[in-house]
C-alpha cells in the first residue's frame, strides 16, 4: 500500500487498500475546487468517499455532490459506508459494474 496522509481514518486505510487490490489508480485528497474528494479515480471520473458507517449524505453534501457532478472532470461518485476491505470491495464491484459507459 502506498503512503497515505497520517490524518486519514482506519475506514479510508482500508478504502485505500480495496481500491488497489481491485486494480484501479487514484489520487488521494483530490481537489475538484472549492471542494477536496477522498478519492479520485482519474481513468473513468469516478470520486469515491468514505462516508464513515453512518454516512454523511446531508445537505452540504447533496449540494457537493450536485456541484463536483457538474463538473467536468466527474462523472459518477460512489459513497461508501462498509467498514472492512471484503465488505468495501464487494461494494466497489457492485458499484463499478453499473457505472454508465462513456
Amino acid at each position: 500500500m502506498r503512503y497515505l496522509p497520517r490524518d486519514y481514518t482506519p475506514q479510508e486505510k482500508q478504502l485505500a487498500l480495496a481500491i488497489e487490490n481491485i486494480g484501479l489508480r487514484y489520487v488521494e485528497q483530490f481537489e475538484i475546487y472549492p471542494y477536496t474528494v477522498d478519492f479520485y479515480i482519474p481513468d473513468i471520473k469516478l470520486v469515491i468517499e468514505a462516508d464513515g458507517t453512518y454516512g454523511h449524505l446531508s445537505k452540504r453534501d447533496r449540494k457537493r455532490d450536485a456541484f463536483l457532478l457538474g463538473s467536468e472532470d466527474v462523472d459518477n461518485i460512489i459513497h461508501i459506508k462498509e467498514k472492512t476491505e471484503k465488505e468495501m470491495k464487494i461494494k466497489l464491484w457492485e458499484a463499478l459494474t453499473i457505472l454508465p459507459e462513456k
